[in-house]
């Protein structure tokens, strides 16, 4: 019965497949048996092997402040922009490939920080509306509830004068369109007249073109941004945009000042396009 006993232990313990190794310069493969499941006990260490994570900030502050924190020299900082489409988004890859990382210079690209700029309640109305089509008194009202917005540079329009327009356009809504007549200083002049009176005429001047105060990013500083205003008569009736003149340059501009406060504060080797593409 020992014999037996001792016979079958050793038939086990010879038919029994066992993982086994394979070892070259470079890697260590190991060979398991169909149906084993490795697991990773990592999860019930104290402290994980390595940093990996991958964060998302709502500011530059938080962005700059998650990236001196680790402070790794392998950081790298990409921007991904499309400034015609409103594209801008960071990437912080803190645990990038680098020369000092071992003999190959490979790191885990893992451990990751991302910032998406949030674009101004102002820039956004503004940006939105851009060529929509208006009716007088729609346009009216648009005009009125973003007067604020509305800068005083030379050779545009007051937000006083930007403000008695979107009035004249208020009161002439019900009024049929005549004719526009275009003046000197640029601007437009136009007369309605009343449906059930012909002889009765309303006068007003349009601005052509005007210019906004306006900041790109939340919390950002403030651009000029200039606009074109357009008009449209169609069986007397009056419909009216605008325009704004390459608001994707101020986008740039806007972009590039985060760009420097983050290579400024941060230190790290920064490049343009997508990490991961």
């Amino acid at each position: 019965m020992e014999n037996l006993k001792e016979n079958l232990a050793e038939t086990i313990a010879r038919e029994v497949r066992k993982p086994f190794s394979i070892t070259n310069e470079k890697a260590t493969f190991i060979a398991v048996p169909d149906g084993w499941k490795l697991q990773d006990t990592e999860s019930q260490q104290l402290t994980p092997r390595r940093k990996r994570s991958k964060v998302s900030t709502n500011d530059a502050d938080s962005f700059i402040s998650y990236i001196q924190l680790h402070d790794l020299a392998s950081t790298t900082i990409w921007c991904d922009t499309n400034y015609l489409t409103g594209k801008v988004a960071f990437t912080a890859i803190l645990n990038d490939h680098d020369n000092d990382s071992g003999e190959y210079g490979a790191n885990w690209r893992d451990h990751l920080a991302k910032f998406t700029p949030e674009f101004s309640e102002e820039w956004n109305r503004w940006k939105t509306a851009d060529r929509k089509i208006f009716g007088q008194a729609d346009f009216a009202a648009f005009i009125e509830e973003n007067l604020q917005d509305i800068a005083s540079c030379e050779g545009s329009p007051t937000g006083a004068q930007m403000l008695q327009m979107a009035l004249s356009f208020e009161a002439n809504q019900d009024t049929r369109f005549k004719s526009a007549i275009r003046l000197q200083n640029g601007g437009v002049q136009m007369s309605f007249v009343q449906d059930d009176d012909a002889q009765t005429l309303a006068n007003m001047q349009m601005f052509d073109r005007f210019s906004l105060g306006l900041p790109v990013f939340w919390n950002g500083d403030a651009y000029q941004v200039d606009a074109r205003l357009r008009y449209r008569v169609k069986e007397g009736k009056l419909s009216l945009w605008y325009e704004l003149i390459r608001p994707d340059k101020k986008l740039e501009s806007s972009t590039k000042t985060l760009i420097e406060k983050i290579k400024e504060e941060t230190g790290r080797a920064f490049f343009f396009g997508n990490p991961f593409a």
